[in-house]
């Protein structure tokens, strides 16, 4: 098992797979559906640092460094998540879940009893809620609490989030420019969960389900804008980025220094109205090629 988690952990690309094939496989796992969709947007933001107006916005230092946060931090929830989503596939097959299992894997004691539940209730929402927490609360502990990333956040993240071409999650379909969720105070680890939770309500709602997986069906990716938009000007992935090397991620378990009675209300339920993407994409251009321009004019 070991072995497969190395090989589908080796890129972006190679990650988005692997999450999309799981949840296509395994439907009543919603979060894994939800991981390709937003890994499929990591990697369009992360060649979107290669090129185009970001390049003349971004100094070269810094984008690197924010490619690189990107990677580790995705690199982490895959190393993470997807032991949990293998042995699952294992107890289903057997019908013999040994949730101890997932110590092996130094897998959180708050998901070790959410998948208990999970196989007990069946609640695919609880799930994927639990799971949304669970890998964002284990990014705070084993990555983003670092000093460094503080003032890496603050400089770097917070100006970008000004930028609409990176403050909305895409979610495409084959017949439209899809829809979009709006991600605010990324550093904020409950503002990513509620960021989570909105992302699978639109995924998941009945008006944009079909057409969204539709699209993740149809559309292989290649960590380029070009999947869902031809006129985007970016190449794929794996032709702008060599494969990165990552040291082993701390064993930590978040749960110990977490209240998990206040965690609970994290799994309050969500409703929200999907918005199409159009505007938010139309604004986005206009301000990145304006800013462009700018930045060409102080250089001369």
């Amino acid at each position: 098992m070991k072995g497969i988690i190395r090989f589908n952990n080796v890129d972006n690309i190679a990650r988005t797979k692997a999450y999309e094939a799981f949840g296509r496989r395994h439907p009543e796992i919603r979060w894994a559906r939800l991981a390709g969709i937003v890994s499929r947007n990591a990697g369009w933001n992360m060649t979107d640092l290669a090129g185009g107006p970001l390049a003349a916005i971004v100094p070269k230092e810094t984008r690197q460094a924010i490619v690189s946060v990107y990677e580790r931090a995705n690199w982490l929830i895959f190393a993470d998540a997807f032991p949990q989503l293998q042995l699952y596939a294992k107890w289903k097959r057997t019908k013999n879940p040994c949730f101890q299992e997932l110590e092996h894997f130094f897998v959180s004691r708050f998901m070790i009893e959410e998948w208990r539940r999970f196989w007990e209730e069946r609640d695919e929402i609880r799930l994927m809620t639990a799971l949304i927490i669970n890998e964002q609360l284990m990014l705070q502990t084993r990555f983003l609490d670092e000093p460094a990333l503080e003032s890496f956040f603050h400089s770097v993240f917070y100006t970008l989030n000004e930028l609409a071409h990176f403050s909305h999650v895409i979610l495409p379909t084959p017949t439209s420019s899809g829809y979009a969720e709006p991600v605010t105070n990324f550093a904020d680890p409950t503002a990513r969960i509620t960021l989570g939770k909105r992302i699978g309500a639109v995924l998941y709602h009945e008006e944009t389900e079909s057409t969204i997986f539709q699209f993740t069906n149809q559309q292989e990716p290649t960590g380029s804008r070009k999947e869902y938009d031809r006129l985007e000007n970016a190449l794929p992935l794996r032709l702008v980025y060599p494969r990165f090397r990552h040291k082993a991620a701390s064993r930590n378990d978040w749960a110990d220094s977490q209240d998990l009675e206040e965690v609970e209300s994290f799994f309050k339920p969500i409703r929200v109205k999907p918005v199409l993407a159009e505007k938010q994409r139309k604004w986005a251009k206009w301000e990145l090629a304006l800013l462009a321009q700018v930045a060409r004019w102080q250089t001369k």
